[in-house]
Protein backbone atom coordinates (compact mmCIF):
# COMPACT_ATOMS: atom_id res chain seq x y z
CA UNK A 1 0.00 0.00 0.00
CA UNK A 2 1.34 3.44 -0.86
CA UNK A 3 2.07 6.22 1.45
CA UNK A 4 -1.06 8.12 0.05
CA UNK A 5 -3.04 5.62 0.43
CA UNK A 6 -2.07 4.51 4.25
CA UNK A 7 -2.03 8.40 4.46
CA UNK A 8 -5.87 8.68 2.90
CA UNK A 9 -7.07 5.98 5.74
CA UNK A 10 -5.47 7.15 8.39
CA UNK A 11 -7.45 10.63 7.61
CA UNK A 12 -11.15 9.07 7.22
CA UNK A 13 -10.65 6.80 10.62
CA UNK A 14 -8.90 10.68 12.04
CA UNK A 15 -12.45 12.13 10.84
CA UNK A 16 -14.48 9.42 11.65
CA UNK A 17 -14.06 9.42 15.06
CA UNK A 18 -14.11 13.25 15.12
CA UNK A 19 -17.56 12.91 13.38
CA UNK A 20 -18.61 10.52 15.85
CA UNK A 21 -17.58 12.38 19.09
CA UNK A 22 -19.35 15.41 17.48
CA UNK A 23 -22.34 13.34 16.51
CA UNK A 24 -22.70 11.05 20.13
CA UNK A 25 -22.50 14.99 21.49
CA UNK A 26 -25.10 16.26 19.66
CA UNK A 27 -27.50 13.40 19.48
CA UNK A 28 -27.11 12.89 23.15
CA UNK A 29 -27.05 16.45 24.48
CA UNK A 30 -30.04 17.10 22.21
CA UNK A 31 -31.72 14.18 23.79
CA UNK A 32 -30.81 14.79 27.53
CA UNK A 33 -32.38 18.54 26.88
CA UNK A 34 -35.51 17.52 25.20
CA UNK A 35 -36.50 13.82 26.66
CA UNK A 36 -39.09 15.11 29.13
CA UNK A 37 -41.49 12.94 29.59
CA UNK A 38 -40.86 10.20 27.40
CA UNK A 39 -38.66 8.86 29.26
CA UNK A 40 -40.45 8.44 32.55
CA UNK A 41 -43.02 5.10 32.71
CA UNK A 42 -46.41 4.58 31.49
CA UNK A 43 -48.72 6.87 33.64
CA UNK A 44 -52.48 6.58 34.82
CA UNK A 45 -54.22 9.66 35.01
CA UNK A 46 -57.49 10.34 36.17
CA UNK A 47 -59.91 12.83 35.64
CA UNK A 48 -62.91 13.33 38.01
CA UNK A 49 -65.73 15.02 36.91
CA UNK A 50 -67.66 16.64 39.99
CA UNK A 51 -70.92 16.74 41.24
CA UNK A 52 -73.26 19.05 39.65
CA UNK A 53 -70.72 19.23 36.06
CA UNK A 54 -73.96 18.87 34.27
CA UNK A 55 -75.99 21.46 35.57
CA UNK A 56 -72.88 24.01 36.08
CA UNK A 57 -72.83 23.59 31.75
CA UNK A 58 -76.56 23.70 31.37
CA UNK A 59 -76.24 26.65 32.97
CA UNK A 60 -72.93 28.11 30.52
CA UNK A 61 -70.46 27.11 33.23
CA UNK A 62 -67.12 25.97 32.01
CA UNK A 63 -67.17 22.80 33.38
CA UNK A 64 -64.12 21.36 35.40
CA UNK A 65 -60.81 22.88 35.37
CA UNK A 66 -58.54 20.02 33.97
CA UNK A 67 -55.03 20.29 33.29
CA UNK A 68 -52.97 20.42 30.09
CA UNK A 69 -54.06 17.05 28.39
CA UNK A 70 -50.30 16.10 27.21
CA UNK A 71 -49.99 12.40 28.00
CA UNK A 72 -46.94 9.86 26.03
CA UNK A 73 -48.08 6.67 24.34
CA UNK A 74 -48.44 3.84 26.47
CA UNK A 75 -50.33 6.17 29.11
CA UNK A 76 -53.85 5.41 30.77
CA UNK A 77 -56.65 7.77 30.84
CA UNK A 78 -59.33 7.24 33.45
CA UNK A 79 -62.33 9.05 33.68
CA UNK A 80 -64.29 8.73 36.90
CA UNK A 81 -67.80 10.30 37.16
CA UNK A 82 -69.48 11.76 40.11
CA UNK A 83 -71.97 13.28 38.39
CA UNK A 84 -75.92 12.37 38.42
CA UNK A 85 -75.86 12.12 34.66
CA UNK A 86 -74.05 10.19 32.47
CA UNK A 87 -70.70 11.73 30.73
CA UNK A 88 -68.74 10.99 27.31
CA UNK A 89 -65.66 11.85 26.67
CA UNK A 90 -64.67 10.20 22.92
CA UNK A 91 -65.27 6.65 22.80
CA UNK A 92 -66.30 6.74 26.59
CA UNK A 93 -69.34 6.58 27.88
CA UNK A 94 -69.23 6.93 31.77
CA UNK A 95 -72.40 6.41 33.56
CA UNK A 96 -72.93 8.03 36.91
CA UNK A 97 -70.41 6.40 40.02
CA UNK A 98 -68.58 4.72 37.46
CA UNK A 99 -65.25 5.24 35.82
CA UNK A 100 -63.57 4.02 32.10
CA UNK A 101 -60.57 4.13 30.84
CA UNK A 102 -58.77 5.04 27.27
CA UNK A 103 -55.64 3.50 26.25
CA UNK A 104 -53.43 6.35 25.13
CA UNK A 105 -51.43 3.71 22.85
CA UNK A 106 -51.14 5.73 19.34
CA UNK A 107 -49.53 9.04 18.92
CA UNK A 108 -51.35 12.15 17.46
CA UNK A 109 -53.74 15.10 18.39
CA UNK A 110 -56.99 14.37 19.19
CA UNK A 111 -60.28 16.26 19.11
CA UNK A 112 -62.93 14.48 21.26
CA UNK A 113 -66.26 14.98 21.92
CA UNK A 114 -66.66 15.80 25.49
CA UNK A 115 -69.82 16.39 27.49
CA UNK A 116 -67.92 17.85 30.80
CA UNK A 117 -66.57 21.13 28.95
CA UNK A 118 -68.72 23.72 28.00
CA UNK A 119 -66.91 23.57 24.66
CA UNK A 120 -68.39 20.02 24.19
CA UNK A 121 -64.51 19.43 22.71
CA UNK A 122 -61.37 18.13 24.78
CA UNK A 123 -58.04 18.60 23.16
CA UNK A 124 -55.52 15.75 23.70
CA UNK A 125 -51.93 15.24 22.30
CA UNK A 126 -50.51 11.99 22.75
CA UNK A 127 -46.54 12.26 21.91
CA UNK A 128 -44.51 9.19 20.87
CA UNK A 129 -41.90 7.61 23.42
CA UNK A 130 -38.26 8.21 21.91
CA UNK A 131 -37.17 4.90 20.88
CA UNK A 132 -32.65 3.24 21.02
CA UNK A 133 -32.72 3.66 17.38
CA UNK A 134 -34.36 6.96 17.52
CA UNK A 135 -31.00 8.08 19.13
CA UNK A 136 -29.27 5.90 16.98
CA UNK A 137 -30.51 7.77 14.39
CA UNK A 138 -29.91 11.25 15.95
CA UNK A 139 -26.16 10.70 15.77
CA UNK A 140 -25.89 9.26 12.60
CA UNK A 141 -27.53 11.89 11.24
CA UNK A 142 -24.92 14.74 12.64
CA UNK A 143 -22.30 11.84 12.02
CA UNK A 144 -21.87 10.98 8.72
CA UNK A 145 -22.20 14.88 7.17
CA UNK A 146 -19.67 15.71 9.54
CA UNK A 147 -17.14 13.51 9.07
CA UNK A 148 -17.34 13.52 5.18
CA UNK A 149 -17.32 17.63 5.70
CA UNK A 150 -14.05 16.93 8.48
CA UNK A 151 -12.32 14.69 5.46
CA UNK A 152 -12.80 17.18 2.43
CA UNK A 153 -11.82 19.66 4.03
CA UNK A 154 -8.51 17.88 5.64
CA UNK A 155 -7.66 17.17 2.26
CA UNK A 156 -7.91 20.97 1.43
CA UNK A 157 -5.76 22.61 4.36
CA UNK A 158 -3.22 19.74 4.27
CA UNK A 159 -3.39 17.89 1.01
CA UNK A 160 -2.16 14.54 1.04
CA UNK A 161 1.81 13.48 -0.06
CA UNK A 162 2.36 12.55 -3.36
CA UNK A 163 2.97 9.38 -4.49
CA UNK A 164 6.64 9.03 -5.88
CA UNK A 165 5.98 6.38 -8.13
CA UNK A 166 3.60 8.17 -9.72
CA UNK A 167 5.86 11.06 -10.83
CA UNK A 168 7.69 11.51 -14.17
CA UNK A 169 11.07 11.67 -14.37
CA UNK A 170 12.21 15.06 -15.81
CA UNK A 171 14.24 14.83 -18.67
Amino acid sequence: MSATAKAALMRLAVTFLIGLLVGVLVGEGAYWLLRGESENAPRTIEIVIPPGTAAQIAKGGAGPVLPPMVFTEGDVLVVRNEDNVSHQLGPLWIPPGSAASLNLDRPSAYSMACSFQSSQILGIDVRSRIRPIDRFQGILAVLIPTWMLLWVYSLVAVPLPENPASQSPMT
